[in-house]
C-alpha cells in the first residue's frame, strides 16, 4: 500500500496544499500549490463561502497535477486560545503473557484524557512525554512485558468554534478530514532534529498577519502563543508612509527592501505611483528603516513571549516563515537575538520555500502520530493508487461526504 497524504495549511494570506508519499522513512513531495486565501482573517474563518471556494480552487489544481481526486486531508486549526494540560493515565495489561502492544498505547492515551476536556473545547491530540511499566519509566513500551502501563503526556485542546468552523469549510469543499492539528506541532516535525530533541527551545513562525511562538522540551510542544503582528503590518507601514497601495507596498518589501540599514545600496531607487497617480522615487534607506523598525518590534515581542511561555533556559531558537526571505534578515536577527539563532530554510525537493514548512510538517507529524499508535494509514484507496501509477486508466468517480474525525484515532474511553 502506498502511503499518500495531503495537508492543507490554512493561512490568512495563502492556503498551502501539499501531497506527499511516505517511502523509505522519507516524505517525497508529489505536488504542491498555494491558493489566495479568501474569507480568512488572522487564521480564522470569517466568510465560510469565500473560504470554501478558495479550498475548492486549490484542490482542483492539486487534482489536475496528480491526475486523481483528493478526498481526504489533514488540516490545521487556529492556535488561538489553545489549552495545554498535563495528563496521566494507567491501564492494566490484559494479555496472558503481559505483552504490551500498540493497542495498550491507544488505551492509556484514551484513559489519560477521559472527562478532562474544558467545556466548549475539543481535543486536538495528546503528546506522550513518558510511559511507565509497573512504575518504571520507558520511552517505548511496545514489546515489553508488565502488569500495568502508565503514561504522562500533554493534552492539547482548542475552542470548538475554531475547530468546527474549519471542519464546516472542509465539508463544504467536499473533503473528508482525517486529522486536525496546530502549527506548533507541525513546525517542529519539519525543523526538528536529533540534536534539538535533547534540548529546550523555541520556534518563531513569522506569518502574514500573525506570528506564532512555540516552546519545546526535548522535541515535545509545551505551549504556544500568537502575536497579532506579521508581514501585513510591514506592508501597511510602507503604504501609509509613502501613500501607496498595499500591493505595491508588499512588492517593495519583498523585492527592494532590506532588513538592516547597514546592508543597503545607497544609490538604488524604486519608482512607484502613489494613490494620486504621481510617480515617486524611493531610496533603499528610507524603505529599509520602516521595514527594519517593524521587524525588530516583532522579533523583540517574540523573544519576550518565549520568556512568558517557559521559565526554563532556552538552548535554541529557530525562526521560519515568509519574512525570513527579506534581504539581510539574518543580520537583524543576530543583532536582536544573538548569533545562535537558526534561520530555517526549507530544502525539500518540490517545496523549496519556507511558506510550505507547516504543510510538510503536518504530514510528518501525522506519520509520527500513526506510528506511535501502531496504525497503518493512507489517504488513497486501491483504485486511486492505481490511477496515480497508471493515469491512463482514469475513470469517473463519485464524491464522498465528510465523516466525523473525532474518535478516529483517540476515541472515547468506552471505545
Amino acid at each position: 500500500m502506498k502511503k499518500i497524504y495531503t495537508a492543507i495549511d490554512i493561512g490568512s494570506d495563502k492556503i498551502k496544499f501539499v501531497t506527499g508519499e511516505y517511502f523509505g522513512g522519507k516524505v517525497n513531495v508529489l505536488s504542491s500549490h498555494e491558493q489566495k486565501a479568501k474569507g480568512i482573517r488572522k487564521g480564522l474563518i470569517v466568510d465560510p463561502n469565500l473560504a470554501i471556494n478558495s479550498i475548492k480552487d486549490g484542490i482542483k489544481e492539486m487534482n489536475n497535477m496528480l491526475g486523481i481526486e483528493i478526498k481526504k486531508v489533514i488540516v490545521n486549526v487556529p492556535d488561538y486560545n489553545t489549552k495545554f494540560m498535563l495528563v496521566t493515565g494507567e491501564v492494566n495489561i490484559i494479555d496472558e503473557d503481559e505483552l504490551i502492544t500498540t493497542d495498550d498505547i491507544n488505551k492509556v492515551i484514551k484513559e489519560s484524557v477521559y472527562a478532562k476536556l474544558y467545556e466548549d473545547y475539543e481535543l486536538i491530540t495528546v503528546v506522550p512525554l513518558v510511559f511507565t511499566i509497573d512504575d518504571e519509566e520507558t520511552e517505548n513500551p511496545v514489546g515489553r512485558t508488565g502488569k500495568k502501563l502508565g503514561m504522562k503526556g500533554i493534552m492539547i485542546s482548542a475552542p470548538k468554534k475554531n475547530i468546527y468552523s474549519v471542519l464546516s469549510v472542509m465539508e463544504g469543499a467536499g473533503l473528508e478530514v482525517i486529522d486536525i492539528t496546530i502549527s506548533g506541532l507541525c513546525d517542529y516535525a519539519e525543523v526538528g532534529n536529533k540534536n534539538l530533541d535533547k534540548k529546550v527551545g523555541a520556534i518563531i513562525n513569522l506569518g502574514h498577519e500573525t506570528t506564532n511562538v512555540s516552546v519545546y522540551n526535548k522535541g515535545k510542544l509545551m505551549n504556544t502563543e500568537t502575536i497579532q503582528l506579521g508581514g501585513l503590518n510591514i506592508d501597511k507601514d510602507l503604504a501609509y508612509m509613502f501613500n501607496i497601495n498595499i500591493f505595491d507596498a508588499r512588492e517593495i518589501k519583498e523585492k527592494f527592501a532590506s532588513s538592516h540599514k547597514r546592508f543597503i545600496a545607497l544609490n538604488d531607487v524604486y519608482e512607484v505611483k502613489n494613490t494620486a497617480e504621481e510617480t515617486i522615487k524611493l531610496n533603499q534607506i528610507e524603505v529599509t528603516e520602516i521595514v527594519m523598525d517593524r521587524l525588530a518590534e516583532i522579533l523583540e515581542l517574540a523573544n519576550k513571549q518565549i520568556l512568558l511561555l517557559t521559565k526554563q533556559n532556552i538552548s535554541y531558537i529557530v525562526i521560519t516563515g515568509g519574512l525570513t526571505e527579506i534581504r539581510a534578515f539574518k543580520n537583524l536577527v543576530y543583532e536582536i537575538l544573538g548569533k545562535d539563532v537558526i534561520i530555517y530554510s526549507e530544502d525539500t525537493l518540490g517545496i523549496r520555500d519556507n511558506k510550505y514548512i507547516t504543510a510538510i510538517g503536518m504530514i510528518k507529524y501525522f506519520i509520527n502520530k500513526m506510528e506511535t499508535r501502531g496504525k497503518e494509514y493512507s489517504m488513497l484507496d486501491k483504485e486511486d493508487e492505481e490511477l496515480l501509477i497508471n493515469p491512463n486508466n482514469k475513470n469517473k468517480k463519485d464524491k464522498i461526504a465528510i465523516t466525523k474525525i473525532f474518535g478516529n484515532f483517540i476515541g472515547t474511553k468506552e471505545d
